[in-house]
């Protein structure tokens, strides 16, 4: 969804619906910094309510306003184009201010940095690379520039199996981390916790 809104769209609206290539890039471009200025107050929201409420209403965004956005872009009015692009990016937004916390938490921290890097590499590769080509081939395959919209859906679809899967990690330590303290007091009281009890 990410490579699709913000690195697909302007060849969509050019090629797929004619609109003026200058015209789609700004609009993305607003739409861009309008998500630089929520972002950081999702990831706020990410660490009260959960990373998991939050990855889901992205994904539960594209599941259920994808088409209704295409809709809108399809019907080539400035207004009705950033608007359309503005429910995806909100939605898209929701994901991208909380994975930066989720993704990590999910790998132990002995394995944390390799692990991530190759999992999310290797499917931003596959899935995100490959995203303009394979929507440019099912609009030529099935004759309806909705494509995007439902690849986008089946997308989310996947998304919501993933996040049902997984664990919480907000406001818990990371697995295999040492305890965080910000006190010697703390420090003291965690050491004095984990102490053996001794044998009588």
């Amino acid at each position: 969804t990410d490579y699709m809104l913000l690195s697909y769209m302007p060849t969509y609206l050019s090629d797929e619906l004619g609109y003026p290539t200058n015209h789609g890039l700004l609009i993305l471009l607003l739409v861009m910094v309008l998500q630089m200025c929520v972002i950081s107050q999702v990831g706020r929201l990410s660490d009260r309510f959960g990373r998991k409420p939050l990855l889901m209403a992205g994904m539960l965004g594209f599941f259920f306003l994808s088409v209704p956005a295409f809709l809108l872009i399809r019907q080539g009015s400035v207004v009705l184009i950033a608007v359309g692009l503005l429910m995806m990016g909100l939605s898209l937004v929701a994901m991208l201010g909380t994975m930066s916390a989720a993704l990590p938490a999910i790998f132990p921290t002995q394995v944390r940095y390799g692990s991530l890097s190759v999992a999310y590499n290797l499917a931003t590769s596959i899935f995100g690379g490959t995203t303009p080509l394979v929507i440019t081939y099912l609009i030529s395959v099935f004759h309806t520039n909705l494509m995007p919209a439902y690849y986008a859906t089946a997308a989310a679809v996947v998304g919501v199996v993933a996040v049902l899967c997984m664990k919480e990690t907000a406001n818990k330590p990371l697995a295999g981390s040492p305890p965080a303290v910000e006190t010697e007091k703390e420090a003291a009281e965690i050491v004095q916790a984990q102490a053996p009890v001794p044998k009588y």
